[in-house]
């Protein structure tokens, strides 16, 4: 079996969750396994953060009938969706997390869209549920779900589930994952070149209906998952 090393794209070569990987492979292995952003032709490269930007994606899911959200980047259409009351998000940032750049539509609320412009912009689909799969190359690692933290006191906005609104990623029991959970998440997957991937995706509970939010190339790697992680790769 070839020696592994991680190579972290340029952007991502201070990831910490890269590091943590690393170090405890390093401990399974019993050698060395270094992050480099350079080729290693001998060693096994597990790549870290090599991903496309949000256009790209909601393009190569349009294109490849994943369901996803709706996008356009023609502001006559955003008109349209916030003619018919849809919440429409303007994309700023198009390689972010987190709900960094995202501006927010909708009838009566306070960014003008006329004024404000962004590169791509999707319509709002409401979500019972949403979740962020984990994946290692074609094999899911976990599945945890994004929940209101029980002590949280500030405003609740579930549009955007994020640590700033109160949201934490919890465990997810298999048995209460949606049917096609782990399927779709592996579909979309293949937008990015990363080894490692975070789909996220929403579950609309009245319509049984699932979709792709985004896949993020760098995933957030911690606590527990970083065992999860090297155990689906060493399998």
């Amino acid at each position: 079996m070839k020696r592994m090393y991680i190579k972290p794209s340029l952007g991502s070569k201070g990831s910490q969750s890269a590091k943590r990987v690393a170090l405890a492979l390093t401990e399974k292995l019993g050698y060395k396994v270094w992050r480099s952003t350079k080729d290693n032709p001998k060693k096994r490269a597990l790549l870290y953060g090599q991903g496309v930007d949000k256009l790209t994606q909601y393009q190569w899911f349009a294109n490849n009938n994943i369901p996803a959200l709706e996008f356009t980047t023609d502001k006559k259409v955003v008109l349209q969706w916030l003619d018919e009351n849809h919440v429409v998000f303007g994309r700023t940032l198009l390689n972010s997390s987190c709900g960094k750049g995202i501006l927010i539509y909708e009838n009566g609320g306070t960014t003008d869209w006329e004024t404000t412009s962004a590169p791509v912009y999707t319509k709002y689909k409401k979500k019972k549920r949403e979740f962020r799969v984990h994946i290692f190359e074609d094999k899911v690692v976990r599945v945890v779900e994004k929940k209101l933290r029980k002590d949280w006191n500030g405003s609740r906005d579930s549009k955007i589930r994020n640590l700033a609104n109160g949201f934490v990623f919890c465990a997810c029991a298999p048995e209460s994952e949606p049917p096609g959970l782990r399927e779709l998440a592996l579909s979309a997957a293949c937008v990015v070149a990363s080894s490692f991937k975070g789909v996220d995706i929403g579950y609309n509970e009245k319509l049984n209906e699932l979709f792709v939010i985004e896949v993020n190339s760098a995933p957030g790697i911690e606590g527990s998952n970083v065992d999860a992680y090297v155990n689906t790769i060493l399998a």
